[in-house]
């Protein structure tokens, strides 16, 4: 059984130079585990991998998903273990399929459980989570928490999640009262506006003292919708099936930090530089040995980021935002700027009620209304010439809107999508750029937070 190097028990790192710390002694092993695949060694031939560390992780070639899609299982480390399969939510029906093996999910699972420890809380903290039915094998990690796990498939399962935010329990050495509300982003959603029609007056007083959101793109207007329904502070966790480890936002800063067993980078869509502020490309590098069987080193996610090492609470360390995927996003050419990002646009339409949507839990008879919680219909087409860039939004607008209230979502959208963007903005004042939206029928949505199944830019 491998093990976290001598003193790198408890992963909740204080500094960046800890973290730097933590990540320079689980680097060598972690390359030497990816050197194992006929993949990496074939990958990272010719490159000088003596007395690696975090400072020269960056000289190494990135990989993205289409090249570990091709490689199979000559990317991966199944030599005397059993691995469980892991899905990424592919769009097109032909998801990335990578493998956790039971050596590691042993380490993690022996690793949190020493960590919580020696970090012992007493009772235990209480918590409702709504089940993610997704990405096939989960793996389980030990918290100093008694969860309640309901699913939006089980029907009453609204009613019950309602009770135990409720009302006082009494397992013994657990808290009496529910603190955390944690699920999908989409279940949350079901679940919020299910209790406000029910509750149209709000719902009573509960002892939540945060909401976690994971899974899809948690927009300003959605979350705090969360935080009003609920009165409690919205967390929102970003992380891709393929990785074991993500960030979380914070709640201090709004930047989202990261766990110390995953090394981020931010790499320039033109350049491939490393980015220390600025909007790029994200790459992830897995740890070993908390991944073994599917080794992952500067993996292209196919996520676009904002990074930051000084504006967080954390100088010195890498904190991002996520934007959404990258190939539903506007570069400005020949730079590692983007004229337009794929959150902006997200954000600007999913406001808008006339918007049509997909439905989401269209089978479950407690959700009402699975339009309204679905992804709204737009999307965004560009062309680039040596002199300009054209940028289109179509939307799928509701039959029932009349002619004047789409001139005026037509409008609202351009303007704010300006504003919202403003390296947009100066390439519109210069001629530069332009940008144009238009209402269609049947319209295909960019879907800006569902893992894709192709590289960075495929549409695949």
């Amino acid at each position: 059984m491998s093990s976290a190097p001598e003193g790198e028990g408890n992963w909740s790192t204080s500094s960046a130079d800890d973290l730097r710390a933590f990540h320079n002694a689980l680097l060598p092993g972690t390359i030497d585990n990816a050197l194992k695949t006929a993949f990496f060694r074939q990958h990272l031939s010719g490159c000088d991998l003596g007395d690696i560390d975090s400072s020269r992780l960056p000289l190494l070639p990135t990989v993205d998903k289409g090249d570990i899609r091709a490689a199979g299982k000559t990317a991966q480390n199944r030599a005397g273990v059993v691995c469980n399969d892991v899905l990424t939510t592919g769009t097109t029906g032909n998801p990335l399929v990578t493998v956790r093996s039971d050596r590691e999910q042993e380490f993690i699972s022996e690793f949190f459980t020493r960590d919580f420890a020696d970090r012992s809380r007493h009772p235990l903290l209480r918590a409702l989570e709504f089940s993610n039915p997704y990405h096939g094998h989960l793996i389980e990690i030990p918290a100093p928490l008694h969860v309640h796990r309901v699913s939006v498939y089980d029907a009453g399962s609204f009613d019950y999640g309602r009770r135990v935010l409720l009302e006082s329990h009494d397992d013994a050495y657990v808290e009496p009262r529910c603190s955390i509300l944690v699920g999908l982003e989409r279940a949350l959603r079901a679940f919020t506006l299910d209790t406000l029609a029910r509750y149209p007056e709000g719902f009573p007083p509960t002892a939540l003292l945060l909401v976690i959101s994971y899974s899809q793109y948690l927009t300003e207007d959605w979350r705090r919708l969360f935080s009003e329904t609920w009165h409690a502070p919205v967390l929102d966790r970003f992380g891709v099936s393929e990785v074991f480890g993500g960030a979380s936002q914070c709640l201090n800063c709004a930047w989202w930090h990261f766990d110390p067993f995953v090394i981020p980078e931010a790499v320039g869509a033109n350049s491939s530089e490393l980015l220390l502020e600025g909007t790029g490309l994200l790459a992830l590098t897995a740890l070993f040995p908390f991944q073994q069987a599917q080794p992952l080193v500067r993996y292209l996610t196919g996520d676009l980021v904002e990074v930051t090492h000084e504006l967080s609470c954390r100088p010195g360390t890498t904190a991002i935002k996520p934007l959404g995927r990258a190939q539903f996003g506007v570069p400005q050419p020949y730079t590692d700027s983007w004229l337009v990002t794929p959150a902006s646009v997200l954000e600007t339409v999913d406001r808008i009620p006339e918007v049509n949507r997909t439905p989401r839990f269209g089978d479950v008879d407690q959700v009402s209304d699975p339009f309204a919680i679905g992804h709204p219909k737009y999307r965004m087409l560009w062309s680039a010439t040596s002199s300009n860039v054209e940028v289109t939004i179509e939307l799928e607008i509701s039959g029932s809107v009349a002619g004047t209230r789409r001139s005026q979502i037509i409008s609202d959208v351009s303007r704010e999508l300006t504003n919202r963007n403003p390296q947009l903005q100066t390439a519109v004042s210069r001629g530069a750029a332009s940008i144009a939206v238009r209402t269609c029928e049947a319209v295909a949505p960019d879907l800006i937070a569902q893992a894709h199944s192709g590289g960075v830019w495929s549409p695949a």
